[in-house]
């Protein structure tokens, strides 16, 4: 009877233990495009975590209204606008972007009015007024 406890607690461990390194495996794992596997879940997340890793310049300093300029996310507050949304200072990739749909929005928007030629003023003042 023991021994068919531990044998039963052994496969309990090694299950959770697989199951925590297949997780913590697809967080991290990249693509063709050198993502990760969470900035691939649509194509609308997928195109804001390019066009961040392509243009940070056009992201860096854009306020974000999701409240990460507020709150702490994943251990940090995010200081320079929509671009922490998507790329941490170090130049990895943040996951929150990929589980918000309001920053996935504004990055969008931000290329968009890039794309039509707007300033970085112009933009910030599009974003800004879209909550206030």
């Amino acid at each position: 009877m023991k021994s068919e406890w531990i044998i039963s607690l052994s496969i309990l461990v090694t299950l959770i233990f697989i199951a925590y390194s297949a997780f913590s495996l697809n967080d991290s794992q990249e693509n063709d495009n050198g993502l990760p596997v969470y900035a691939l879940k649509d194509a609308q997340t997928q195109e804001a975590y390019l066009f961040a890793r392509d243009n940070p310049l056009a992201l860096d300093g854009v306020n974000c209204h999701c409240g990460c300029m507020s709150t702490v996310h994943n251990g940090r507050v995010h200081r320079r606008g929509l671009l922490d949304c998507f790329i941490q200072e170090d130049r990895s990739y943040e996951i929150h972007g990929a589980q918000c749909a309001m920053c996935i929005i504004d990055a969008l928007q931000v290329k968009q009015l890039t794309n039509e030629g707007k300033t970085k003023e112009e933009i910030k003042s599009i974003i800004d007024s879209k909550y206030y």
